[in-house]
């Protein structure tokens, strides 16, 4: 590896929001060919972004090599893309490419609770996941207008449809928002941000879509999409596999009043992009030595066994 004359070495610039296992690991692949690009690279960013979009390559790699997996970073493809990591074992191989979603980072979420005043939303006989957020500091009064408006709602709500609560001089009491099916025939609630509801369902496809510009051509390709939160996955889902939507050209299943589908606008949907076979979504904290990523095989065409065991390690 070159060295770095006059240069900050940024991962001691940032040593201080990192796992320091992970940071003792990394300093020894210095002595890895395959990874020194990888290395040289996280030395050398002056951006904090920039790092930590690298710095999740760096999680992937050490999990892998510790499964035993033989790693080359930065694989140029004959198309002139780059893959991030490219793993070999046992005579087979992969290449995983990773991205981040960029979004305020959680490392302490407040913890909200619903109140009982909201749990009566439940009752609510549809089958929809609802998420709901308030105003802070709400008094009982605020709160009982909420769930009023918001009972009234979702009596006749759609999935998609969004709700707005407003007080009498015009100030935002909270909202609901349906955002999919729920597996009961109740309402299940899920506490959103205060601030207001946020999709990220269309920059996560852009993502994916980025990722698969860099696959290598006629190989295995695993695009795993980072996060600072792991309550996305549905989000991910709707990315992935299409946007969930009431079919009413179908029947219901069984005890069920509503037919679920998915939207022609997922990345794998209509059978587009067949070389895709696994996505995954983990939630990214620089700090903690865990992933916990939530790995989607596609059905048809399927991936292989031996690839879904790959990739273990990174849940």
């Amino acid at each position: 590896m070159g060295a770095h004359t006059g240069m900050t070495d940024a991962i001691d610039r940032f040593a201080n929001e990192l796992d320091p296992m992970l940071v003792e690991h990394v300093r020894t692949w210095k002595r890895h060919r395959g990874l020194e690009p990888l290395v040289d690279s996280l030395r050398t960013q002056t951006d904090r972004r920039r790092f930590m979009d690298i710095w999740i390559e760096a999680m992937a790699a050490d999990r892998l090599l510790n499964a035993g997996w033989s790693l080359d970073a930065e694989v140029q493809t004959p198309n002139g893309r780059t893959c991030d990591l490219r793993a070999s074992r046992d005579g087979r191989a992969f290449y995983l490419h990773l991205k981040r979603l960029h979004e305020p980072e959680e490392h302490a979420p407040r913890q909200l609770v619903l109140s009982p005043r909201l749990r009566v939303l439940e009752q609510i006989r549809r089958p929809y996941l609802v998420r709901i957020r308030w105003r802070e500091k709400l008094d009982d009064d605020a709160m009982q207008h909420l769930v009023e408006r918001a009972s009234a709602f979702l009596h006749g709500a759609s999935l998609g449809e969004e709700l707005t609560v407003r007080d009498a001089e015009g100030r935002e009491v909270g909202g609901v928002r349906v955002v999919g099916p729920w597996e009961g025939d109740h309402v299940s609630l899920a506490i959103g941000l205060p601030g207001g509801f946020i999709d990220r369902t269309d920059r996560i496809r852009s993502l994916l879509m980025k990722a698969y510009e860099q696959f290598m051509p006629r190989a295995d390709n695993v695009i795993l999409v980072a996060g600072a939160r792991q309550d996305v996955f549905r989000e991910f889902e709707s990315a992935v596999m299409g946007t969930p939507e009431e079919r009413w050209d179908q029947h219901p299943a069984q005890g069920h009043r509503v037919a679920w589908g998915r939207a022609a606008d997922g990345f794998w949907s209509g059978g587009s992009r067949p070389e895709s076979r696994l996505c995954g979504w983990c939630r990214f904290r620089p700090d903690l030595p865990v992933m916990h990523a939530d790995v989607v095989p596609r059905e048809v065409p399927a991936p292989d066994s031996w690839l879904e065991d790959a990739v273990m390690p990174l849940r």
